[in-house]
């Protein structure tokens, strides 16, 4: 039998007990309010204004027109297949393969609905299968897993099927098929731009008002396609070249642009058009609130240091790695091996900064799919 006075003490064992419990979760909130680990009170709207009006739009309306460029000289070219042309048509194909490092980035949004990259650069290309298209006169070009369109192919049109600027002016002539075929790629490029341009018009307001860090939101997008992206510099036009995913067995023919000799700069390019998207830069070249400040803003550190000043730092290093290599990168991955290495593994540190540190401290997943390890 269980008496009164037992029966009270209990009671008031358990109220001491709840009120404790309660303190501490109360306190433990309080905590998770101003904890530098997540993103929840930061002010995120302004930061995404930037991004879509002043750093993506403008990215993609000056890709656009240099594209237009392109397309022009190209026609000129396929009409008229003379040597002026083709010196005119091969300028804005390294011009506009240049700019395209600054807008490859944006495969989210309209840029998803045409298979972004996959459309303008699929590289390396597969030159057998494009031949027998020219023979056969197919031109799909639906495929994202096809490696026979975009810039890859003018790079190929334009330099490779001869080793002289007479070959490739006689193959253009005695066979118009090559005429054919480049005019259908550069129209599929040109429909899938304009599509992605008028669609970003509509979209823009719907991307800055996803104020949220969860997945599909604007903030995890960004997030996401840097580190897509980067990953992609660092594998595909660096890694895989390099031999260093094949047990040290070179593949200089995989390299970007492998015809005109363009990989590195290209390479450049991408890395400086990253940092800048981390950084939050305008097109104009003025600072905007990016990534950057939200890292400084919640206090991340990495080791006692800013993660930000970490992230900024390694891009500086991914970048004199790659200026370190001085031939072309399809002689450097024989001739000047460890300058290529040094830089893969230069670019391999910041993945560490960028897809793990990063959206730990953001509370922001990472979502997209990326078959190799991040090891490689």
């Amino acid at each position: 039998m269980i008496t009164p006075h037992l029966s009270k003490f209990r009671l008031i064992a358990v109220f001491c007990v709840l009120t404790i419990v309660g303190f501490l979760s109360s306190c433990k909130d309080d905590n998770q309010k101003f904890t530098p680990s997540c993103i929840s009170e930061y002010d995120i709207s302004p930061l995404l204004v930037n991004y879509a009006d002043e750093i993506i739009i403008p990215r993609l309306e000056s890709y656009d027109k240099q594209f237009d460029e392109c397309y022009q000289e190209g026609e000129n070219f396929i009409d008229n297949p003379q040597l002026e042309n083709l010196i005119q048509f091969r300028m804005e194909y390294i011009a506009v393969y240049k700019l395209w490092q600054t807008v490859s980035a944006f495969s989210f949004g309209p840029g998803e609905d045409v298979f972004w990259v996959s459309s303008f650069n699929n590289f390396p290309l597969n030159e057998s299968k494009v031949l027998l298209d020219v023979q056969d006169g197919k031109m799909d070009f639906s495929s994202p897993d096809d490696y026979n369109k975009g810039l890859p192919l003018l790079d190929f049109f334009l330099y490779g099927l001869s080793d002289s600027e007479e070959g490739i002016l006689d193959s253009f002539s005695i066979n118009n098929a090559y005429g054919i075929y480049t005019k259908a790629v550069l129209d599929d490029m040109d429909k899938k731009l304009d599509d992605v341009i008028g669609n970003w018009q509509s979209y823009a307001n719907e991307f800055k008002q996803k104020t949220g860090t969860t997945d599909g939101q604007s903030i995890n997008l960004l997030v996401n396609t840097l580190n897509k992206d980067y990953e992609y510099i660092k594998r595909n036009k660096i890694g895989i070249p390099s031999g260093v995913l094949s047990l040290g067995f070179t593949n200089p023919r995989e390299v970007e642009s492998y015809h005109s000799g363009q990989s590195l700069e290209l390479a450049k390019t991408a890395i400086q058009s990253s940092k800048d998207l981390f950084l939050g830069t305008k097109f104009d070249g003025t600072d905007g609130e990016g990534l950057e400040e939200i890292l400084r803003s919640i206090g991340a550190d990495k080791n006692g240091v800013s993660l930000a000043d970490v992230i900024i730092n390694q891009y500086g290093i991914a970048l004199e790695r790659i200026n370190a290599i001085e031939e072309t990168l399809q002689e450097s991955v024989d001739d000047d091996k460890q300058n290529v290495i040094d830089a893969y593994n230069a670019l391999s540190e910041q993945v560490i900064y960028l897809k793990s540190d990063m959206p730990s401290v953001m509370c922001i997943p990472i979502t997209y799919v990326d078959n190799p390890s991040d090891s490689d």
